[in-house]
C-alpha cells in the first residue's frame, strides 16, 4: 500500500495549557479529498496548521510526503501547499493578477513573468469559475464569492500538492456557496490534488469529502466515507451529525 501523503502520529498539542489535540493519529491517503468536522475548539484548525508547519506538536510527529514536518524546511514547505482561508486575505494594494502570481514569484518559480504570468492568472482565473478580465482589478471591487475564488486562484498557482482549506465558503451567501462547492470538487476531480477542508456545515462535509474526519475532544472519532457515516455512525457525537442533516433535510 502506498505512503499517506499526510500522516498524523500520536499528535498531541496544547495552548495555554488546555489540551487541543490528544494523541491525534489519521493518515491521508494521496489524491483524497478529506473534510474535517467538528465542534469549535476540536483541534480542525490546529491540525491544518500542523501539516504546513505554522505551529508544531508539543509531541508526535507530523509527515507530510514522507518527510517529518520538524525536519523540513518550513518556508519551501509552505510553498508546496496550497492555503485558502475563510477571510481570504488578499494583498489589498495588488491587481488580482499580481495576488495570483506571489507565491510562484517569491518562489523564483519560471514561467511567472510578463506575458507569461497573465496568461497563468488569467487561466487559474477561468479555472475557478471567474472571468479573466478581472485580472487587472483590485481586491475592494470584487464581491465577497469572488475574493474567495480569487484565494482559491492564488492557493493552486504553484501548482501545490496539497491544497489546505480552513472554513473557506463560510463567509458568502448560501447560491454562492453551493457554486464555490461545485468548483472545488471540479478542481478536485481534474487535478487530482490532495484537499484538506475544515468545515462547521455537516452537509457540506458530506458533500464534498471521499473520507468525512468527525473530530472531538481533540480526537478523531470517525474518520470514514461519507455513506458509512450515514449509515454506521461510529460515536453519539457522529449519530447527532447524521440526525442534524436529516432534521435540516439537507
Amino acid at each position: 500500500m502506498a505512503e499517506p501523503i499526510i500522516r498524523f502520529e500520536h499528535v498531541c498539542r496544547s495552548y495555554g495549557g488546555q489540551k487541543v489535540l490528544t494523541d491525534f493519529c489519521a493518515g491521508i491517503e494521496r489524491g483524497e479529498f478529506v473534510t474535517i468536522i467538528g465542534r469549535s475548539g476540536c483541534g480542525k484548525t490546529t491540525a491544518l496548521k500542523l501539516v504546513n508547519g505554522l505551529i508544531s506538536p508539543d509531541s508526535g510527529r507530523v509527515v507530510v510526503q514522507g518527510k517529518d514536518v520538524a525536519e523540513t524546511d518550513v518556508v519551501a514547505l509552505r510553498r508546496r501547499i496550497g492555503y485558502a482561508i475563510q477571510s481570504v486575505a488578499l494583498f489589498p494594494h495588488m491587481t488580482v493578477e499580481k495576488n495570483i502570481a506571489y507565491v510562484p514569484s517569491i518562489s523564483g518559480l519560471e514561467g511567472w513573468k510578463g506575458e507569461q504570468r497573465r496568461v497563468k492568472a488569467a487561466a487559474l482565473l477561468e479555472r475557478v469559475g471567474l472571468s479573466p478580465d478581472l485580472a487587472g482589478r483590485y481586491p475592494r471591487s470584487l464581491s465577497g464569492g469572488q475574493r474567495q475564488r480569487v484565494g482559491i486562484a492564488r492557493a493552486l498557482a504553484a501548482d501545490p500538492d496539497i491544497l489546505l482549506m480552513d472554513e473557506p465558503f463560510g463567509a458568502v451567501d448560501e447560491i454562492t456557496r453551493e457554486q464555490l462547492q461545485e468548483e472545488i470538487l471540479k478542481i478536485h476531480r481534474h487535478s487530482g490534488i490532495t484537499i484538506l477542508f475544515v468545515t462547521h456545515d455537516i452537509a457540506e462535509a458530506l458533500r464534498l469529502g471521499t473520507r468525512v474526519l468527525v473530530m472531538d475532544g481533540g480526537r478523531a472519532q470517525q474518520f470514514a466515507p461519507p455513506e458509512e457515516i450515514l449509515r454506521h455512525p461510529a460515536t453519539e457525537l457522529v449519530s447527532r451529525l447524521v440526525e442534524q442533516r436529516r432534521i435540516s433535510g439537507l
